[in-house]
């Protein structure tokens, strides 16, 4: 008696595929990561670039200064004197004033008017026993006086040897100065030293260095957005030239 054939014996074990690389190494996912951060840098510095020659270009007066509104300012006493205004005391060491510019401020009244800057202490000691309102903010164009008690001043303020610019007279008047490091304050009274003060008052800075760092930050935002854009599609390139599908293609093609 014969004995049925057996089927031939098949190898459980089947091969497995060989899992395809991935073509994004850590190499290349790091430089995407840093290129796009300086895109967005890039970007960033583009934005800003255009924002400051577009102000130096439509947000200046006629005689090139960046000019507040026009705000009507009343005291009932005899001085009205801004806050401190700390142009870095100790920045005169490295910086060049050039960088704070020229400081215009117009006040307008019908009775002779004096405004003055001067170092704050020494209009501090001037103002030490005088009545004045010290102006601290504007509340819908509404002016916020902090008062400080006191009396008239002994003498007018045209009569003082610490201002660093000052203009006197009737109508308006224009006083213009080239800042420097150091803390000031703004005065404005009657020439004469008399009480109740009303004036129209606005100030401005004429910075003439702007349009260059405007024209600065717009070349190197383009340079590093555009950097940015070219190592990202260089990466990408060679990621796509590692990937299986291009090796495939480029074997059938031999």
């Amino acid at each position: 008696m014969s004995t049925p054939e057996q089927p031939p014996t098949q190898s459980s074990a089947e091969p497995t595929p060989t899992e395809p690389q991935s073509r994004w190494t850590a190499g290349r996912v790091i430089g995407m990561v840093f290129a796009s951060i300086g895109g967005l840098i890039g970007l960033a510095l583009l934005l800003g670039g255009i924002a400051i020659v577009a102000a130096h270009l439509f947000a200046r007066d006629d005689d090139g200064y960046y000019t507040s509104d026009r705000e009507q300012l009343e005291s009932a006493t005899y001085a009205m004197s801004s806050e401190e205004i700390d142009l870095g005391a100790d920045a005169d060491d490295w910086a060049p004033e050039v960088l704070l510019g020229e400081v215009r401020i117009r006040v307008e009244s019908e009775e002779p008017i004096f405004v003055g800057i001067g170092p704050d202490v020494d209009v501090a000691t001037y103002l030490s026993r005088v009545a004045y309102d010290e102006l601290t903010d504007f509340d819908d164009g509404e002016a916020q006086f902090d008062l400080h008690q006191g009396g008239r001043p002994r003498t007018p303020p045209g009569g003082q040897d610490f201002w660093a610019a000052e203009a006197e007279g009737s109508g308006e008047q224009t006083l213009t100065w080239d800042a420097d490091f150091a803390r000031w304050t703004v005065v404005v009274m009657n020439a004469d030293g008399a009480r109740g003060i009303t004036t129209e008052a606005d100030a401005g800075v004429k910075l003439d260095w702007t349009i260059w760092a405007g024209l600065g930050l717009l070349i190197v935002g383009l340079l590093m957005s555009a950097g940015a854009v070219a190592v990202i599609l260089a990466i990408g390139r060679r990621a796509d030239r590692a990937s299986p599908a291009h090796e495939s293609r480029t074997d059938s093609g031999t």
